[in-house]
C-alpha cells in the first residue's frame, strides 16, 4: 500500500465511528496496538494490513453508509453480507460478543463454513433462483447455529429475519436476531415480494 498507514488506521476508525478499543475488538489486537499505529510507532503486520484492506470497503452510496452506520449502532445481533458468494461486510457489537471469531471473517465469503440452516438456504436452488431474480424480499428462520467457528457449539436458537435488497446491481443480505424460545423447531420461510407488495 501507498501512503502513510498511521493516517489508514486514524481515518478508517474515524469514518467508521469505532473507538480505538472497538477496533481493537475488530481487529484482534490490544487497544495499545491500535494507539502505537496511529502515533506511527508502529505498523500493521501484512496480515493485518490484508485485514485492513478488506475491513475497509467503504459504500460508495449513502444508502449503504447509512446501512453500515446503523448496523454498527444496533443493540441486536446483526450483520450485512453481499453476494456473489456471502461475503461478511459489516457486523453490529453483539453479533461480535456472540461470536468473537467473525472479526476474522469480515471482507470473506462465509459460505465454506455455513452449516445447518444456511447450508440448506444456499443449496436450495429453487430458492437462490428466486432470490436473484428479486421474488424474494426476505427470509424468516430459526437456526442454532449457521457457521462452523470456534463457538459453534455454544450459539443458542435465534430467529432471524434476512432481508434482501439489490443495490447497483449487487444483492445484499441484512440479517437481524434474537433469541428464539428453546423449544423452536428450527428451519426457513421465505417471504415472496409479492406478499409484501400485495398484502392487505
Amino acid at each position: 500500500m501507498d501512503g502513510d498507514w498511521k493516517t489508514f488506521v486514524r481515518r478508517y476508525r474515524l469514518r467508521h465511528g469505532l473507538s480505538q478499543a472497538r477496533m481493537a475488538d475488530v481487529m484482534g489486537v490490544a487497544q495499545r496496538t491500535i494507539s502505537r499505529w496511529e502515533r506511527g510507532e508502529d505498523s500493521p503486520s501484512v496480515v493485518q494490513q490484508k485485514r485492513l484492506r478488506d475491513l475497509g470497503w467503504a459504500p460508495a452510496s449513502s444508502l449503504l453508509r447509512s446501512l453500515s452506520a446503523s448496523i454498527s449502532l444496533c443493540p441486536a445481533p446483526r450483520a450485512l453480507t453481499r453476494t456473489p458468494g456471502l461475503t461478511l461486510q459489516r457486523l453490529s457489537a453483539p453479533a461480535l460478543a456472540k461470536r468473537p471469531s467473525m472479526a476474522d471473517w469480515i471482507g470473506r465469503d462465509l459460505a465454506p463454513i455455513a452449516t445447518g440452516v444456511l447450508e440448506e438456504i444456499l443449496d436450495d436452488g429453487v430458492l437462490q433462483r428466486a432470490i436473484a431474480n428479486g421474488e424474494i424480499q426476505s427470509l424468516v428462520t430459526t437456526t442454532r447455529s449457521v457457521l462452523q467457528t470456534a463457538e459453534h457449539d455454544g450459539i443458542g436458537l435465534f430467529r432471524t429475519t434476512i432481508t434482501y435488497f439489490f443495490h447497483e446491481g449487487t444483492i445484499y443480505n441484512d440479517a437481524i436476531g434474537f433469541p428464539a424460545p428453546p423449544d423452536a423447531q428450527c428451519g426457513y420461510s421465505p417471504v415472496a415480494m409479492d406478499d409484501v407488495l400485495f398484502d392487505g
